[in-house]
């Protein structure tokens, strides 16, 4: 194929500005010339990019891979530029990094905070998982951190690690554990429910039970995991929640883990990332570091 690589930058610069005559005035030329530049890569790629007749800038599907490639190969290229400039360092560019809450907050932040990782420039967020995926076809999320994958040609998935969901209590929480395994003692039980909750729930009834409880009493519900451990240390319900989140406050007796059956709940934790795409250096480095950090569960220890 002769493809004139001039008419990348220029739907390039379109996507970038939103529009033909944004980019236009950035690119110092007329709209026409921008308008005929979309027109002879449209007929090259033998593809429409742009939706026509209408007033806002929309990309068809092929456009929005197309602008997907443009991200990935200017910002590789960019890089590469500096790298060859002589005796002017060359800046690695922040790692972004999307993950699930609990699983960001309580192991990615720490980790990412060790000496070994101090040169390492970041951005850390906690999105939904939904928002995630987002990040991820958008080209603005290096690595992304979920609990379920998703089947794409887009995406390439790592497992990290795995976890154990368990099930917190206040300190004096009186119900033996034997009544506790029937799944029908649940539905009068208070719960703390929390963003992103449905999951980790819906997990551990599944593989402890083989089925969810018929109701659930939602007694407070959360956005964040800190207030979900602070409100059932003081004594307000139960909650379902990943083991490294409730490990210090078990610790400090705030909080204790009740294990109605001798089964083990272990959830594995994935790291999603754009297939194709060069990874920043520090991408490699983060996986392997999460890979050693793996503790046996007391699953596996059985």
């Amino acid at each position: 194929m002769d493809l004139d690589p001039r008419y990348l930058e220029v739907f390039f610069t379109v996507c970038r500005e939103g529009g033909f005559g944004r980019a236009a005035a950035a690119m110092h030329r007329t709209q026409p010339a921008i308008s005929y530049q979309i027109r002879m890569l449209e007929q090259q790629l033998g593809t429409q990019l742009v939706e026509r007749g209408r007033r806002e800038l929309l990309l068809t599907p092929d456009g929005k891979r197309l602008r997907e490639f443009c991200e990935r190969f200017f910002g590789e290229f960019g890089r590469l530029a500096a790298s060859f400039s002589e005796g002017i360092p060359t800046y690695e560019e922040p790692l972004q990094i999307a993950a699930v809450s609990g699983f960001g907050r309580y192991v990615l932040f720490p980790l990412l905070s060790e000496p070994r990782f101090s040169e390492l420039r970041y951005s850390l967020r906690f999105p939904t998982a939904e928002e995630v995926f987002e990040a991820l076809e958008e080209g603005t999320c290096d690595l992304g951190v979920v609990y379920v994958p998703r089947v794409s040609r887009l995406l390439r998935v790592e497992p990290l690690r795995r976890e154990e969901l368990v099930l917190i209590a206040p300190p004096g929480f009186d119900v033996s554990a034997r009544a506790l395994q029937s799944v029908k003692a649940y539905e009068s039980l208070p719960f703390i429910t929390y963003d992103e909750c449905e999951y980790v729930f819906g997990q551990w009834f599944d593989v402890l039970f083989g089925k969810q409880p018929a109701t659930m009493r939602s007694v407070f519900h959360f956005e964040e995991l800190e207030e979900v451990l602070g409100t059932v240390a003081l004594g307000r319900g139960v909650s379902v929640v990943p083991d490294h989140v409730a490990a210090h406050a078990v610790q400090q007796g705030r909080v204790k883990v009740l294990r109605p059956t001798s089964r083990r709940v272990t959830n594995a934790i994935y790291g999603m990332l754009r297939a194709g795409a060069a990874p920043h250096p520090g991408v490699e480095r983060l996986i392997e570091a999460l890979r050693e950090r793996q503790a046996p569960t007391r699953a596996s220890r059985r």
